[in-house]
């Protein structure tokens, strides 16, 4: 078994291969922040050559199908229902935040310590999920912050927290969480979304029967975009007809 897995919801894309013992064999990712277009598939190429794996090997293509950038969703998805349906292979679906859980870093969290992801929404919105406290879910930061702080701390439980969101939001979890309980922040190098770890998630799935044909691979953004929003509630120009008498 070969699980590729594919990550392009965040600033940076990366691609990894897994073998059947669930061991990443390989693993790429791009220098240049959203860049996915460009270079995803010349390096699921790269993967696969230096990995000595034909793409007739392929078992099972895994794509991080949201929540995160709209557009870097897209591609990552299209790109893994193309290469399923030519290859003729099923596809896994990796949620993004609960990929999040199988990171490296994650997986060897301290005694008593809970992991919250979050990825930047955009005006004080986070997509976040707290493990064992919260599902992956659109929010507010202070949604997240109310659960740490009413459910979490009381606990005497720690948070560790993961994602972009921490480089947005960073000063307003300080000021709110300062002197109420123990927390972290992952490493710039560690903490955004990667190919690995939806690998890793992937292969859980797999042997848990959790596959699916291309055409039911579809993106998860978890929220309409703001375009979108505006147009229905008829915030944009093209909305505004002629003023009726």
């Amino acid at each position: 078994m070969y699980i590729l897995a594919i990550e392009t919801t965040g600033k940076f894309g990366s691609v990894s291969l897994i073998d059947n013992k669930g061991t990443a064999i390989g693993y790429l990712e791009t220098t240049d922040p959203m860049s996915h277009l460009k270079n995803l598939i010349p390096m699921i190429k790269k993967l696969l050559e230096d990995a000595g794996i034909e793409k007739k090997q392929l078992t099972h293509v895994a794509v991080s199908v949201g929540p995160g950038s709209f557009t870097g969703i897209r591609i990552g998805v299209s790109t893994a229902r193309a290469l399923c349906q030519c290859l003729n292979i099923p596809a896994v679906a990796v949620p993004t935040l609960d990929s999040f859980l199988y990171k490296a870093e994650a997986r060897n969290v301290r005694d008593s310590e809970i992991v919250c992801a979050i990825i930047n929404a955009r005006r004080n919105q986070v997509y976040g999920i707290i493990d064992e406290y919260m599902e992956s879910q659109a929010c507010m930061i202070s949604d997240v912050l109310e659960i740490i702080t009413s459910k979490v701390f009381p606990k005497g439980q720690s948070v560790m927290f993961m994602g972009d969101g921490i480089d947005a939001y960073k000063g307003q979890i300080e000021e709110s969480l300062s002197g109420l309980g123990e927390y972290r922040f992952v490493c710039e190098e560690s903490r955004y979304q990667e190919a690995e770890s939806v690998g890793a998630m992937a292969f859980t799935m797999v042997q848990e029967g959790k596959v699916r044909c291309f055409s039911e691979l579809l993106p998860d953004y978890m929220r309409k975009a703001e375009a979108e929003q505006k147009l229905e509630a008829g915030e944009l120009p093209i909305c505004k007809g002629p003023k009726q008498e």
